[in-house]
């Protein structure tokens, strides 16, 4: 075996024109396919982090009909010991209850239906840090009975600082919910729809003037680093083990994200596709070569007493070694440029940076460092030149080297 390989190594730079030409194209689909599926990659988890990361969070308790029906009936009972249980469970970070309805916010001349929500103000700012998006005045204390309103709302409604908005709703079980709440704060959001939409109050303040004491709507529960959220959600369940609540993780949660990365993928994986079938042909055209132009070759070393299925696994050989290699130089190559990017992503700007705004998401094109990427785009140049390596076991399977040797 080691004298196949030491020949299957000197046979591949006997022409090294065309190895180099093999060689250059698979190099060439790699690096294209590893920083492709590295720049796709990076953007997902940076649409993830812009939306999971600001607001749902990775998992979330609710009623079972909330997410249906997101009315205040559907509200869950935030005791102590229901918050304490999940805090208990190992790798939870942060607990977040918070209260979410629609009420009619009204200002001096307008008014707009809006989204209140009712939040721990510490919690909330550990996990999102929202005092970073205020623009003027002051983030909520803990007992705080002011609100704070998205920028655009707030023009929208002509206040400001100091400023009071009254708020229209329906409260739990049909109660009446009116209340006179003063502005302490505006914050920005860089979604033009949410920043027409948004008004923050404290947990206990949106209680009260909803007639919902001690109930929330939602239980955000975070864990600690990067985790399989699924498995995550799982442990979560198991834990509280009560039929009353549900949990959802992002996934189900914003299923339009979902799609929309899915969407995305699908076409990604299509480019690679016609690449990769493009470097396939390739693989074949220069597997053909070799095989064909080396009958007479083949026929006089079999003659010499090597059997023809040993010089179909020496042509194979070669063909895998050029795999081997190409795929090695392919990451060589392409790693610096993933490092790069990945330490320095690219900002957008123009009508491209407008769009992402709008859609809530930093106008940036971060690439994703994971040695999976890596593997499988090196893996696929490995596939595709071992289904092409069966191309001499079909020539030499009825080899004559007589006749092999007259051409």
């Amino acid at each position: 075996m080691n004298l196949i390989f030491r020949l299957a190594w000197r046979n591949i730079w006997r022409n090294r024109r065309r190895t180099l030409i093999t060689l250059t194209s698979m190099v060439a689909a790699v690096v294209l396919s590893v920083v492709t599926r590295s720049m796709q990659k990076g953007s997902y988890d940076q649409m993830i982090e812009n939306v999971v990361g600001s607001y749902t969070g990775h998992v979330q308790i609710q009623d079972p009909e909330f997410n249906d029906n997101r009315i205040l009936d559907n509200t869950i009972a935030a005791d102590s010991s229901l918050i304490g249980t999940i805090r208990g469970i190992s790798g939870v970070k942060l607990v977040l209850p918070r209260l979410e309805t629609f009420a009619l916010a009204a200002g001096k001349k307008q008014s707009r239906g809006t989204l209140v929500v009712g939040i721990h103000p510490a919690a909330e700012e550990r996990f999102n840090g929202l005092s970073g998006k205020i623009v003027d005045g002051d983030y909520l204390k803990p007992d705080d009975g002011g609100v704070l309103v998205a920028q655009k709302l707030a023009e929208y409604l002509d206040c400001g600082v100091g400023d009071s908005v009254v708020l229209l709703g329906q409260g739990y079980h049909g109660a009446s919910a009116v209340a006179l709440v003063p502005v302490r704060g505006i914050i920005h959001f860089a979604s033009p729809d949410l920043d027409k939409r948004f008004i923050y109050m404290t947990t206990g303040k949106a209680q009260e003037i909803f007639s919902a004491d001690g109930r929330v709507t939602s239980l955000v529960v975070e864990p600690v680093g990067k985790v399989n959220v699924e498995k995550f959600a799982a442990t979560v369940k198991e834990k509280i083990g009560n039929g009353k609540y549900v949990v959802l993780t992002w996934k189900k949660l914003l299923p339009e994200l979902v799609q929309q990365i899915n969407g995305d993928n699908a076409g990604g994986l299509i480019m690679l596709g016609i690449l990769y079938m493009v470097v396939a042909f390739g693989i074949f055209g220069t597997v053909l070569m070799m095989t064909n132009e080396r009958l007479r070759e083949f026929g006089v070393v079999n003659s010499l007493g090597l059997p023809a299925g040993k010089l179909a696994v020496m042509a194979a050989v070669e063909i895998i070694m050029i795999a081997l290699i190409a795929a090695g130089a392919g990451t060589a190559f392409s790693l610096p440029v993933v490092l790069w990017f990945h330490a320095h992503p690219v900002q957008l700007t123009g009508e491209a940076a407008k769009a992402m705004i709008n859609y809530g998401i930093e106008p940036v094109m971060p690439f994703l460092l994971n040695w999976k990427i890596f593997a499988s785009q090196g893996c696929i140049i490995l596939v595709l030149s071992c289904a092409t390596s069966f191309f001499p076991f079909v020539v030499l399977r009825n080899f004559n080297p007589v006749e092999a040797m007259r051409k």
